[in-house]
């Protein structure tokens, strides 16, 4: 989320020397073929730029960004410290925020989510935030409800969307389980102490928005708080009996990405642009029938943690408030060794996307300042 940890242009690490590189895409699935991929050099001028200027808080979730990442050499990935990597939004920050604030946004509101598995991923990753811990967890592919969040305080409801193993003439319509969660989440205010979060991996597209728009008119619900997570990679690596998709396909998929976040904007709602953070990591995508995600959920085994080792600068620069975000975001992975929750969600590529949803979804309670 920010470039703590590179202050300098070369980091140390036991002696090793690391130097940062920036990455938007894999060279082995390019959605631009006119840009570069791989490990591209982080120029010294670019980190001077950035130390000596307060970057201003992300205006919306589909910041263009980049990843940054340690390593040895740019010619070869496995020379990475890929526990060091982080996202870097162009000229702005997504503020992190403290359990107390975190708290206090999400108080006396109703959190619907509908979507896949990755949406899932984000609802069970802001559950862990509010609580500082995850008590249960399960595959849930119906509907479900959760009053027990932030000391009852929080109400959260998820459907599963689309019941994509019936047969599509048996399969509920979008319309259908939207319609469905709301009722299920009732009484629901007609402001934005209501939250609606939609999205999945690919099977979202800009029809899905007017109905989202259609069923809120309809059921007086048209001044809440909508946010869409867009498509992201997934499903691009071949796998047996999972479809996968062509080169065409996937850089079709970066097209419709662009009209999801447009229409999304044109209807008012807030965005969390996945498929940019994504598409460079699209490897790291957990494949399988159950299994299609940037996170998984593990329990708790304090015997599996692996040390981590500290990297220290050979050179410093003054970079400002902007880059504690970054130990905020370092102290969250505490929550692994919380001993009272029997459940944590991990993956840094879920955790990127999921705070900056955490950030659109607490924009609109108050103005974001960055601390």
């Amino acid at each position: 989320m920010s470039l703590k940890g590179f202050q300098s242009h070369v980091v140390r690490c036991s002696a090793v020397i690391f130097t940062p590189f920036i990455f938007m895409q894999d060279c082995g699935s390019q959605i631009h073929p006119e840009e570069s991929c791989g490990l591209q050099p982080l120029s010294h001028e670019y980190l001077s730029a950035i130390s000596q200027t307060a970057l201003k808080t992300c205006e919306a979730g589909d910041a263009k960004g980049q990843w940054i990442v340690p390593c040895l050499s740019c010619s070869d990935n496995r020379t990475c410290d890929w526990r060091e990597i982080m996202w870097q939004p162009h000229g702005c920050q997504y503020s992190v925020l403290d359990k107390p604030e975190l708290q206090q946004c999400v108080e006396g509101r109703k959190i619907l989510f509908i979507g896949d598995s990755t949406n899932r991923g984000m609802m069970y990753y802001l559950i862990e935030r509010v609580n500082e811990t995850l008590q249960e967890w399960q595959k849930t592919h119906d509907v479900k409800c959760y009053d027990n969040i932030n000391e009852g305080k929080t109400f959260i409801s998820y459907s599963y969307y689309p019941q994509f193993w019936m047969t599509a003439n048996q399969r509920p319509t979008f319309e259908k389980a939207l319609e469905q969660l709301l009722q299920r989440s009732r009484p629901l205010e007609n402001t934005d102490q209501t939250v609606l979060i939609v999205g999945g991996v690919q099977w979202l597209n800009s029809n899905h928005l007017q109905i989202i728009q259609k069923v809120l008119n309809r059921e007086n619900l048209s001044n809440i708080l909508v946010i869409i997570k867009s498509i992201g990679m997934g499903f691009h690596l071949p796998v047996d009996g999972i479809h996968s998709l062509s080169q065409a396909e996937v850089q079709n998929l970066w097209n419709e990405n662009l009209v999801i976040l447009e229409t999304a904007k044109t209807y008012g709602y807030e965005v969390v642009d996945t498929f940019i953070i994504t598409m460079g990591r699209y490897k790291e995508f957990l494949r399988g029938k159950c299994g299609c995600h940037f996170h998984e959920v593990v329990k708790y085994n304090p015997s599996e943690e692996s040390p981590h080792i500290t990297m220290t600068l050979s050179r410093h620069y003054t970079l400002g408030k902007y880059f504690s975000s970054q130990s905020k975001l370092s102290q969250l992975q505490g929550y692994a060794s919380n001993s009272r929750s029997p459940y944590h969600v991990q993956g840094p590529i879920n955790q990127v996307y999921s705070e900056i949803l955490l950030n659109r979804l607490c924009a609109s309670k108050r103005g974001f300042v960055s601390t």
